[in-house]
């Protein structure tokens, strides 16, 4: 089949991370032996301008067999969700009338996010007639659907009723969206993780600290405050306050760089632990690896997750975690690869941490990341996501 990925987010050169779960998806889809294009539109309104005059992404690149064609777009009236939606339509349009159009014969399109991907991709399928899907992915329909506008609520309705098929990373993000589909019409499909690219062994693990105390290690985007708080990075340094009194010879690495750091440094200083917390800053996909398989534990008390597909990095590398029970981890974690604690229940996680630390040679490496193939690895999504093309390729 010849795939188009349309992506609401990409990774830029300062931000190389960014929608890795997108790429990581495409190239699954690269190896199962499809030819996959992406296209992708940075859109910014005069606030960003000096963005706009510095722009120095690659208008064409090859990334592990996967075409990506990138373009900016200019939205002058407003950069609110509305202005990005018109730009960004329009530069997928362009994108596909200047690199795709005469060239590839797309068999079918698959938008990543419905704001504003899954609208792009409805406007190229009303133009060229062929059918589209939509992973939805989106933190906002949980936690900011009332700040949703009623006009852009009908765009985004209409881009779900549109597609021949709606994917969602969870159960229990399947039921949020049940506004805009029927739950029976949404199919639950995970995120791809590279189980070559993260392994157990403990490589790379020179470049981590004393190994002699049991080390937590914790990782998300910290550019800002909500997305602290999405992440729970608060409840974390409160739990570890309590933790530190009691067990002394753990140790705790968070990863993760961005304009908030600071903030959660200064929390450190509050809770009086700044001496006893490393924050590494932002990592690239080499050390965020490295720190995975040098670790005990992986530990993020997110207050919500779609999927969490750092959860699963860290079972790949044969590590047991510790979540909450916020949505997508509800799916994956059991008794077998780690601990579940209630949202925003510091004791509750300080108890969990504690016991981790007791039980921690009850975890099974191995099983920790068979599992992890058998579910998320690229044959097994790649292999979903065929049978949902055909059937969609079928019907017509």
């Amino acid at each position: 089949m010849n795939i188009m990925v349309i992506p609401a987010f990409f990774q830029t050169k300062s931000r190389p991370t960014v929608g890795s779960f997108f790429l990581e998806q495409a190239k699954a889809l690269k190896q199962a032996g499809h030819q996959v294009v992406m296209l992708y539109c940075d859109t910014y309104s005069v606030k960003c301008i000096g963005e706009w005059l510095g722009y120095e992404e690659q208008e064409a690149d090859c990334i592990d067999g996967v075409s990506v064609y990138r373009k900016k777009t200019f939205c002058p009236l407003k950069h609110g969700m509305e202005g990005h939606r018109s730009a960004f339509t329009r530069g997928i349009a362009a994108l596909y009338e200047t690199q795709i159009k005469g060239r590839i014969q797309i068999d079918i399109i698959h938008a990543h996010c419905c704001v504003w991907a899954g609208t792009a991709a409805m406007a190229l399928s009303k133009q060229t007639g062929i059918p589209y899907v939509i992973t939805e992915h989106a933190t906002m329909f949980q936690l900011h659907r009332d700040q949703i506008s009623r006009k852009n609520d009908q765009y985004i309705t209409q881009a779900f009723q549109g597609a021949a098929r709606v994917l969602c990373v969870s159960r229990a993000f399947r039921e949020v969206l049940t506004p805009y589909r029927k739950q029976s019409e949404i199919q639950v499909v995970g995120n791809v993780v590279d189980c070559d690219f993260f392994q157990q062994t403990n490589r790379g693990a020179e470049a981590c600290l004393d190994k002699e105390k049991f080390t937590f290690f914790s990782l998300c985007y910290m550019q800002t405050d909500d997305q602290l708080r999405k992440k729970g990075i608060d409840i974390l340094l409160q739990a570890w306050r309590t933790l530190r009194r009691t067990c002394p010879q753990a140790r705790l690495v968070v990863g993760g760089g961005g304009q908030a750091l600071q903030k959660a440094v200064k929390w450190c200083k509050e809770y009086g632990i700044q001496d006893t917390v490393v924050f590494l800053g932002a990592l690239d996909r080499q050390q965020t690896a490295a720190q995975m398989a040098a670790c005990d534990c992986f530990v993020l008390p997110s207050r919500y997750e779609t999927f969490g597909v750092v959860y699963i990095e860290a079972m790949a590398s044969g590590k047991p975690v510790i979540a909450t029970a916020c949505g997508g981890p509800d799916d994956f974690v059991t008794q077998e690869n780690g601990l579940l604690v209630p949202v925003g229940d510091v004791s509750a996680l300080a108890r969990a941490m504690q016991q981790m630390m007791t039980s921690r040679h009850q975890y099974d490496s191995d099983k920790i990341r068979e599992s992890v193939q058998s579910k998320f690895s690229s044959q097994a999504i790649a292999g979903q996501l065929e049978q949902i093309y055909s059937a969609v390729l079928n019907s017509i």
